[in-house]
């Protein structure tokens, strides 16, 4: 690439150039790379489609019913209507270059093979981020840093998702491999009683807690000691907005006798309802 300052020619110059490939096969690649990004709630990416950087999600409050009083005229419902704010603030890109004689004498479909670990790259900061999204919500006080999880830890984050009325439908357990290591080691958690089919045979991935899907990724966020924090969240906790899915683009650069692949995505993360998620602090 040229050193900084250093001239470059122009997109609109490579306008035959640049043509936008490989959309369909990267796409798939990078939502099969996202795990905690697969369980946030999607839906608002549809008013994404038009442009803009901002989306606004108005709530609808509660209302409370009063007793029935002929005396006197009835209770108005006058709570103020809030709004949640999605901004699409988060632009990612990633890019590889080869010039010309390393393509020859090296792999000529190198190009081919790169563009599956750009996908991942790409994948890889939008999954990470959401994973940081963790720390946003109202509960965060379960587990104890560089204490192994116990049941009693899990069982307070149930309570927590019961006590914020979150449905029992599309909740989530996500895990550092560490932690699930630890479930492994306890007797709560891997006791035919307890939780179907044997962790022996078929790991711990894939099973329920309290009703819920177990997932493991190695995108948490760390604290500074190393620690982990994991998770256990209803869907609507979060919100992923994808405004521009991941695409790629072919670019000459003539003067370096090479070849550029540039990538990008535009995406916002926003935690929507605090109180339907609960952070868990790991042993590692």
């Amino acid at each position: 690439m040229p050193a900084p300052g250093q001239g470059l020619i122009t997109a609109a110059n490579l306008v035959n150039w640049i043509p936008t490939v490989w959309a369909t096969d990267v796409i798939s690649a990078v939502e099969n790379s996202l795990v905690v990004a697969q369980l946030y709630d999607r839906s608002y990416e549809q008013f994404a489609r038009g442009g803009g950087d901002t989306i606004v999600i108005p709530r609808m409050e509660n209302i409370s019913a009063h007793a029935v009083n002929t005396q006197q005229g009835t209770t108005v419902y006058q709570v103020v209507q809030n709004a949640e704010n999605i901004s699409l603030n988060q632009k990612m890109d990633i890019a590889v270059a080869v010039d010309d004689i390393n393509q020859i004498q090296t792999n000529p479909k190198y190009f081919e093979k790169i563009r599956q670990k750009m996908a991942y790259g790409l994948a890889n900061i939008i999954d990470t981020n959401c994973s940081n999204a963790f720390r946003g919500w109202s509960n965060s006080d379960r587990g104890t840093l560089a204490t192994a999880l116990k049941e009693s830890d899990l069982i307070g984050c149930y309570e927590d998702l019961n006590g914020a009325n979150a449905p029992f439908e599309d909740r989530a357990w996500v895990f550092d491999a560490e932690s699930i290591t630890d479930l492994i080691n306890n007797d709560f958690f891997t006791r035919m009683d307890y939780v179907p089919d044997s962790i022996v045979r078929s790991g711990f991935q894939g099973k329920q807690i309290f009703g819920s899907p177990v997932y493991m990724s190695t995108n948490l966020y760390t604290h500074a000691t190393n620690e982990h924090v994991a998770g256990y969240f209803h869907r609507e906790a979060t919100a992923l907005v994808v405004q521009m899915q991941p695409e790629f683009e072919i670019a000459r650069l003539p003067l370096q006798h090479a070849d550029a692949i540039i990538g990008m995505v535009i995406y916002g993360i926003k935690v929507v309802r605090p109180t339907f998620g609960t952070a868990m602090n790991t042993r590692s």
